[in-house]
């Protein structure tokens, strides 16, 4: 599933948690007013509905994706480039919206998004030496004059108001405070668990179950149904986010179908699992992943991903970088593993692998979501071979499912952001 599905998920989890209508409220508070909390869900919204694409814009993307493991078949087209230098490529995109429609194309040089829900990406290729090449990426969009701290209080009050309340009480509130969003979402997500424990100290443990149904839009979106059905089922991965000292703050685990995600909150933040420690989450943390599915007959993935996770809790700018510097342990077909050792090493020797992303506020302009990405490559005939696995995956969700899941996320979150104006309208 790729970032608008992501985005779409992670906006049904805040639906479903007790706090989400004081949420709502304390984002409609801040010094942009209810203004800066519609412009954030609007542009989320457009940017990640349908898009129209430039005829260049869609042709390079196919190029783009099969080149991911095996950047040289790209790197030597002069004319895919924005930039050129010796051994140096560079691409630049920008989107914005056009009345009911979403425009995405290639600029020369893309400007740096000013109003709400523009966009732009900036891609780097270099060649480091023979068969090694480094992506560089970084995109930006513009959710208006809402600010990052806004949003950071707004987390804090979804966190806050599910303390002292049962899970039912909790599902009532969550209905009520947004009926079209949850009616939108429940056509592919339903809600299982909302366990909320209280314990003696004062804090509340939370466990969330969510369930994707995607029978559900057999009628309505039979093609994004089918991938979802096809991709999800085989896939099972897990991430436990813990300190330094070995504690655990938070986990998220999916298997069958099912996203279930554990945290623990006292007064409106984060603190350990479990153990008598309230304090406070630190600004380093450890991020373990495993990762497995099946591509045709054969089963892939990840034992033991292991990242380094530094936080940035500044006035005006909320931020993580996650970086990958061990190899995991591979799961590969036994014929393959020993002949990937060197090219699947790379990427984490030296500086590894480094994904962040960060909510920014601009002096005069609007506030910036932005992603930035590096990674390393170095190929090979078997690193080619797995890269084959992913193009499948890529060509089947590009033939027709991705059209059908934009349309979808986008009237999941045009819901949420109606039942936002009903929330805002109705505490004036």
């Amino acid at each position: 599933m790729s970032r608008p599905r992501l985005s779409a998920l992670a906006l049904a989890l805040l639906v479903t948690l007790p706090a989400c209508r004081e949420a709502a409220l304390v984002l409609g508070s801040g010094p942009s007013g209810p203004v800066g909390a519609d412009a954030f869900i609007v542009a989320i919204a457009t940017r990640f509905g349908p898009i129209e694409r430039e005829p260049a814009f869609a042709a390079l993307r196919p190029k783009l994706a099969r080149a991911a493991l095996v950047p040289s078949r790209v790197f030597d087209e002069p004319d895919l480039w924005s930039m050129v230098e010796a051994e140096s490529r560079r691409l630049e995109f920008f989107g914005e919206r056009e009345a009911d429609r979403y425009r995405l194309g290639v600029r020369p040089s893309a400007p740096s998004p000013r109003e709400t829900g523009e966009y732009r990406g900036r891609l780097r290729l270099r060649r480091l030496a023979d068969a090694r090449y480094e992506w560089n990426v970084r995109e930006e969009l513009a959710v208006g004059p809402a600010e990052p701290d806004d949003v950071s209080r707004a987390l804090d009050a979804l966190l806050r108001s599910g303390e002292g309340v049962s899970g039912d009480v909790a599902r009532r509130r969550a209905r009520e405070a947004f009926p079209q969003a949850a009616a939108a979402f429940s056509r592919l997500i339903e809600l299982e668990v909302l366990d909320l424990e209280p314990s003696d100290e004062g804090s509340t443990s939370i466990r969330v179950g969510l369930h994707l149904r995607p029978e559900r839009l057999r009628e309505t979106a039979p093609r994004y149904a089918a991938f979802l059905q096809k991709y999800g089922t085989p896939m099972r991965f897990s991430v436990t986010v813990a300190d330094t000292t070995g504690a655990t703050w938070w986990t998220l685990e999916f298997e069958e179908m099912r996203w279930t995600i554990r945290l623990r909150v006292h007064e409106g933040s984060l603190v350990p699992l479990e153990g008598p420690g309230l304090r406070p989450m630190p600004d380093h943390l450890t991020l373990e992943v495993d990762y497995a599915t099946k591509q045709g007959m054969f089963t892939v993935g990840v034992r033991g991903l292991l990242a380094q996770v530094t936080l940035t809790r500044e006035a005006g700018e909320k931020a993580f970088v996650t970086r990958f510097v061990e190899e995991p342990d591979w799961r590969l077909p036994f014929l393959v593993e020993p002949l990937l050792r060197g090219s699947l090493r790379y990427p984490f020797e030296e500086e590894g692998m480094e994904l962040g992303y960060s909510l920014r506020g601009q002096r005069g302009g609007a506030t910036l979501i932005a992603r930035e990405y590096r990674v390393r490559v170095k190929e090979s005939w078997i690193v080619r071979w797995l890269g084959g696995l992913s193009d499948q995956a890529v060509s089947d969700f590009r033939r027709g499912a991705e059209a059908e899941s934009d349309r979808f996320t986008r009237e999941c979150l045009y819901a949420l952001r109606d039942d936002m104006v009903t929330l805002l309208n109705e505490g004036d």
